[in-house]
């Protein structure tokens, strides 16, 4: 009973991250899961958890189901947007345009590689991610979570970045945002917990540089 009031929680909650809710529902449904539209998985797990899962919830995990069965996230700027957006807030990305920050930039990107191995970004993608860096007044030591994005990029693509950002190489703000994805996986390690089927996942998650969560469960 305490299993099923914990993830009944989670369900609800406004707050659960995608991660969480992937681990959740994948543990329980498979694979399937990845094709269910919002108002299936809101009735599977009404009957199974006694669950009325948080709008929030619902369009988080719309959001990271995006990520695991195409490659959207990566080749297109609209949905890299969009489901960057949802993954912070829990809004529907297809509301009102919303800017992305750096902040949610990295996060999404955080969780993108706890769920999925990581494919090649696009040119779009990266411009604008160069974009928001500069903006932000980021150097070349931009947040290590970027490196995933920018690892292929070819010499000429890899001077561009030091052109359009050199100015700042020493920015504090890399602390931050560093300080910000340490909070948001201490918020998500504290989720896994209270949930005990999936309690001993974000151990594995977190002490792999290459492990998924769906090669974990």
């Amino acid at each position: 009973m305490s299993e099923q009031y914990s993830v009944k929680e989670a369900l609800e909650s406004t707050e659960t991250c995608a991660t969480v809710l992937h681990a959740i529902l994948r543990n329980k449904y498979g694979d399937d899961v990845y094709e269910w539209d919002p108002i299936t998985i809101t009735m599977e797990v009404a009957d199974d958890y006694g669950a009325e899962m948080s709008s929030q919830s619902v369009n988080r995990f719309a959001a990271l189901q995006l990520i695991m069965v195409n490659d959207a996230f990566f080749q297109r700027l609209d949905a890299f947007m969009g489901i960057c957006n949802t993954l912070s807030t829990g809004d529907p990305f297809f509301g009102v345009f919303d800017p992305v920050t750096v902040e949610e930039a990295a996060w999404a990107i955080t969780e993108c590689a706890l769920n999925r191995e990581m494919l090649p970004f696009s040119y779009t993608i990266k411009k604008f991610l160069k974009v928001i860096l500069a903006d932000e007044g980021y150097g070349t030591d931009y947040p290590e979570m970027f490196d995933a994005v920018f690892a292929a990029d070819t010499p000429e693509e890899a001077e561009d970045i030091r052109a359009q950002v050199r100015q700042a190489d020493l920015n504090p703000n890399t602390d931050n945002i560093n300080e910000y994805i340490d909070e948001e996986l201490t918020d998500m390690v504290h989720q896994f917990d209270k949930v005990p089927a999936i309690a001993r996942i974000d151990d594995i998650l977190l002490a792999s540089d290459s492990r998924t969560l769906v090669e974990t469960l």
